[in-house]
């Protein structure tokens, strides 16, 4: 370990804001949506603050609007912009790194993720994360639509369209988007981020003169198409880390066996059914970083 990884001050960044339209989109196995999202996000969070313990840096967890408050109102797409508190918050200015990191993870490794790289930002890219089925969440290298969809997006913001050859880990895709649900930013990409995003909410809701204009689907109006293109835009110095960073155990034909062997380090169960899986697996006492011989 070097000096500067001894002396340096990072944190760990997760939030959850419960809603009253959370319930709207329906009841997860029989329960409130957010009653299944509370108990979730307090798995992940007690494992992330034992996390922080083991590898020493700070914590910070929050269950309200702060960044994206009064912002795109009536756009619950909105809410997962807080992320970028991270860049803007001058809260964290005294950091050297931050990890951000959704609530439907659980860790499952002792391995400081402050000290896999030394690029400005860096996780694990969307056509990196393989399974053992079709490959990883990068619709756009096999449907030309959603490629398409891609495409007016980003000439509509400025951003160009930048393959991930030579960043990519396993695949080389035709755009690079960042799976942001683990992401670690170095402070001079913080700052450099302040100063060169655009502004996020003509992303996330862009203003519609015609009302027979086309509206882009969720999935590209969020902030990991958002975040990548700006990275990309501003030529920052990324890496695509390992997939074990953000891995989901579920999309493997036997998800224990990834646990268990340590084969995936963050344990990401996305969707709706997958933190009702997370659940589940917590009280089977599935995680080895809650028991006693961790």
């Amino acid at each position: 370990m070097t000096k500067e990884h001894i002396m340096s001050k990072n944190i760990i960044f997760q939030y959850m804001v419960i809603d009253d339209t959370v319930d709207e989109r329906g009841d997860i196995g029989g329960r409130k949506r957010s009653e299944v999202y509370k108990e979730m996000a307090n798995i992940s969070r007690e494992s992330f603050e034992m996390y922080a313990d083991e590898i020493d840096c700070e914590y910070m967890y929050s269950d309200e609007k702060v960044f994206t408050k009064d912002k795109c109102v009536g756009d619950s797409t909105s809410l997962l912009f807080e992320c970028l508190r991270v860049i803007y918050d001058p809260y964290f200015d005294q950091f050297d790194k931050v990890l951000y990191a959704d609530t439907d993870i659980v860790v499952n490794t002792k391995e400081n993720i402050f000290e896999i790289s030394d690029a400005e930002v860096y996780g694990v890219l969307e056509s990196d994360i393989r399974t053992d089925g079709k490959g990883g969440y990068n619709a756009w290298d096999y449907n030309k639509d959603v490629y398409n969809d891609y495409i007016e997006k980003f000439n509509m913001h400025d951003c160009p369209v930048i393959p991930s050859f030579g960043i990519g880990r396993s695949f080389n895709s035709k755009i690079t988007i960042f799976n942001t649900g683990v992401l670690v930013w170095t402070k001079e990409a913080r700052l450099k981020a302040r100063k060169l995003f655009d502004n996020w909410e003509p992303w996330c809701c862009p203003i519609r003169f015609d009302v027979n204009s086309k509206t882009h689907h969720t999935s590209i109006c969020n902030d990991q198409p958002f975040i990548s293109a700006q990275l990309m835009k501003h030529n920052f110095d990324v890496e695509s880390i390992e997939q074990r960073w953000n891995d989901t155990p579920t999309h493997w034909n036997d998800p224990q066996h990834w646990i268990d062997t340590g084969k995936s380090s963050f344990l990401h169960y996305t969707g709706g059914g997958g933190s009702q899986t997370m659940i589940e697996l917590f009280h089977e006492d599935k995680f080895p970083i809650f028991r006693k011989d961790w």
